[in-house]
């Protein structure tokens, strides 16, 4: 199991005004939070520390006590230097149960793949990705493409059924739409700039297809064409014909009006 750090109780209390008689009240207390246990010591002697003969037993501390004896009898100097010698210490203890889980979890998979070694070739393709990314972010070197991948993998991994009941979708429909309307500001300024420059033509504009390219964001581009049927493998005259519609959503989706049809069909909507 994970080694857990104690510290000595009598170091603890050793410079506070509190007499040396009185710890072991304090140490009860301490203890009675679950921050301090005393642990016997039958077999052996400490050499330097003044243990009573009939009582060879120690007070220790875990670093939640260290903490509390810190806060609530130290000065507040005393308390920083706590907190910058012990913060590591506290946040590797922290930690500990979640490192047991994942190793935990590890040995469960390694388990199962000795016992069904004919699993089948996608489903071990789909946990090597998986790891291999998993060890990328550990690491602290996972990048887009690779969780590009991931996400795109466990997304087709089986069939996660009904449009109308699907969680997964209803979660990733949530995701993008957050990310869209926190680029909002920043397709704001596009069109402001682009108004601008457009200002003495702005009824002669660019195809709509051209607009929608400059003006938003790919991603938005690429949801809808593959939603409306007008993905890559999709006709070009009907995917030139229909992009003005595309451009009229994401037109309407960011509240900002570019053409002349965007402007009459939002009055229109608003009169009503």
């Amino acid at each position: 199991g994970p080694v857990i750090p104690l510290y000595l109780g009598a170091d603890l209390l050793s410079n506070t005004d509190i007499r040396t008689e009185n710890h072991p009240r304090y140490h009860a207390r301490f203890a009675k939070k679950g921050l301090a246990t005393k642990i016997n010591f039958s077999s052996f002697r400490f050499n330097g520390l003044k243990v009573p003969a009939a009582n060879n037993s120690l007070w220790f501390y875990s670093i939640q006590g260290l903490f509390r004896v810190a806060f609530e009898i130290y000065s507040k100097q005393e308390q920083l230097a706590v907190l910058e010698n012990f913060q590591q210490s506290l946040q590797t203890e922290q930690s500990q149960p979640l490192v047991s889980s994942v190793r935990q979890k590890l040995h469960s998979l390694d388990d199962q793949l000795s016992s069904d070694p004919q699993s089948c070739t996608e489903q071990l393709e789909t946990v090597l990705l998986l790891l291999e990314n998993i060890n990328q972010y550990i690491k602290g070197n996972l990048e887009e493409k690779d969780a590009t991948e991931t996400v795109l993998a466990l997304l087709k991994a089986k069939d996660w059924g009904s449009v109308y009941s699907s969680s997964l979708l209803s979660c990733v429909g949530c995701w993008l739409g957050q990310q869209f309307h926190a680029a909002n500001s920043s397709i704001s300024q596009k069109v402001e700039g682009f108004k601008v420059q457009h200002i003495e033509r702005i009824s002669d504009l660019p195809p709509a297809e051209e607009l929608a390219t400059e003006l938003f964001p790919e991603a938005m581009q690429t949801l809808l064409l593959h939603w409306m049927g007008l993905s890559e493998e999709s006709s070009l005259e009907k995917r030139h014909s229909e992009y003005p519609i595309l451009l009229l959503i994401l037109e309407f989706a960011n509240h900002n009006l570019i053409t002349g049809v965007a402007h009459v069909l939002y009055s229109s909507l608003i009169c009503k």
